[in-house]
């Protein structure tokens, strides 16, 4: 079994799982978590304000760090 320092990111013991989203207006770096049986994960630039959200569901990337121009 893995202990929690080597899972996966966004699969860490029973905590919200979460992504990694850059904003390049604000060279911010966002970690963004969401409920377990969310939808979606919503991000917002720290200083413009943009809204961004990632659906999940089938088809969709296994990529955890994401860039956003704003």
């Amino acid at each position: 079994m893995k202990s929690p320092d080597q899972a996966a990111p966004g699969k860490r013991g029973t905590g919200n799982p979460w992504i990694g989203v850059r904003f390049t207006c604000a060279g911010a770096y966002v970690r963004v978590y969401r409920k377990p049986d969310a939808p979606a994960y919503l991000a917002r630039c720290p200083k413009c304000g943009k809204c961004v959200r990632f659906r999940v569901g089938p088809g969709g990337t296994n990529a955890r760090f994401f860039e956003v121009s704003c």
